[in-house]
């Protein structure tokens, strides 16, 4: 091949590969604007002409993710991961296809993505890396050191939590189980000792190993750092004014902050397990300031409320019953403790905003958590009707507004 030959294959490689990074990022600017089906009709137009490129078909994994397909993200991601076996054009694929793959295999594909990672890392610690086409495109976005150290440790973090929760489920009756758990938080909290949802999974670990001490300091530890967090994202996102630098800085910021609502939700949880009911319900206001159509952040903040009503009237009325917990809504009903009454207000209140989103076209939850939310509600005599929308005032005062409410169990 001469000279001008191997310049028309170079540019038309290039011209290739610009078409296709362009193609991801306006099918990626979807996906971020809320759109998955937008998204995926956008990128399925240009599937054949880049089925051989991995990190378009790691894209496409994702969106088809994003919509659910997930026989046809297996397909695809597995494609880009047999083109790109040592992950050197992106790690994403092999993380999202380990926890679709879940168990010994699933861990293996994740080791590959954390094994690039963690030498990208070394590289830009080193200032090294300047051959590494994929630290070099990541650095382009993010130029500074600390922001491109912060960005590969968030990408480490999500291949370790990931691993963790298949050593916790799929595997966690393998005798290395809780050694493989230890090793990978502790790893991850040596990148960033106050990563908060590294310390949330730590009392998650804790927890499962019955170390519940040590798993109520590391969630009072997560939850700190869970709210120096949302405090300081919330800070940024009203610092300036916008430009178009500022405007993609913001526009980071909002889905970093949109970001925390599951890993709070899941610290609610473990709060709840460990019978941390003050804290929960905190962490449970705090998604609800993030974004107050989460049916389960409400659930559990009645969940909390309840529970505590129910030890509280264990405690002060001396009930002979082996947990607490399996006491009957009806005997917190029929108290005149004021604060249990207060706690069941309370969970009333909180199951009533529950009861506004289920019965709104921004519902998002599964069957079994609404049925929950509505048999709680049911149980504790239906919601507050002065909070009910978009009924009327004058509507909830005529005789027979009750009427208008309906059940799963009176549906069927």
């Amino acid at each position: 091949m001469n000279t001008s030959q191997r310049l028309k294959v170079e540019q038309s490689t290039i011209s290739i590969m610009s078409e296709c990074l362009s193609v991801i990022k306006e099918a990626k600017a979807l996906l971020d604007d809320s759109n998955p089906e937008g998204a995926l009709d956008f990128i399925s137009l240009h599937a054949e002409e880049h089925r051989e490129n991995p990190a378009f078909l790691e894209t496409f994994g994702e969106i088809l993710l994003e919509n659910n397909l997930l026989e046809e993200a297996y397909d695809i991601l597995r494609a880009a991961c047999d083109l790109d076996p040592e992950a050197a054009i992106g790690t994403e694929k092999f993380f999202y296809l380990g926890q679709i793959v879940g168990g010994t295999d699933g861990i293996k594909l994740l080791d590959i993505g954390l094994r690039k990672l963690s030498s990208q890392l070394q590289d830009v610690q080193d200032d090294k890396g300047q051959d590494d086409a994929t630290l070099v495109e990541l650095a382009r976005t993010y130029p500074s050191k600390e922001d491109l150290v912060r960005v590969l440790i968030k990408k480490i973090n999500k291949g370790v939590f990931a691993a963790i929760e298949i050593w916790m489920t799929d595997l966690c009756m393998e005798p290395d189980a809780e050694e493989k758990c230890d090793s990978l938080v502790k790893y991850a909290l040596s990148l960033d000792d106050k990563n908060p949802e590294a310390l949330s999974i730590l009392s998650s670990v804790r927890i499962s190993q019955q170390k519940f001490d040590e798993a109520k300091q590391a969630l009072a530890d997560s939850w700190e750092q869970f709210q120096l967090k949302k405090a300081k994202l919330q800070e940024a996102a009203n610092a300036g004014e916008p430009n178009v630098t500022k405007q993609t800085e913001l526009d980071e910021t909002s889905l970093e902050y949109m970001d925390l609502i599951q890993p709070l939700l899941s610290l609610a949880r473990y709060a709840i397990e460990l019978e941390v009911y003050e804290t929960a319900i905190d962490i449970s206001a705090a998604v609800q300031d993030i974004n107050d159509f989460i049916l389960e952040s409400f659930y559990y903040q009645a969940l909390s409320s309840i529970l505590l009503a129910k030890r509280q009237i264990r405690n002060t009325n001396n009930i002979a019953i082996e947990d607490y917990r399996d006491l009957e809504i009806d005997t917190l009903i029929n108290s005149s403790d004021p604060q249990i009454k207060t706690c069941l207000e309370e969970a009333k209140s909180a199951l009533t905003q529950g009861y506004k989103i289920i019965n709104s076209d921004s519902i998002d939850a599964d069957a079994e958590l609404i049925d929950q939310v509505l048999s709680t509600l049911k149980s504790l005599g239906g919601p507050n009707k002065e909070d009910l929308l978009p009924f009327k005032k004058d509507d909830l005062d005529e005789e027979g507004w009750e009427d208008e409410i309906t059940y799963d169990d009176e549906e069927q």
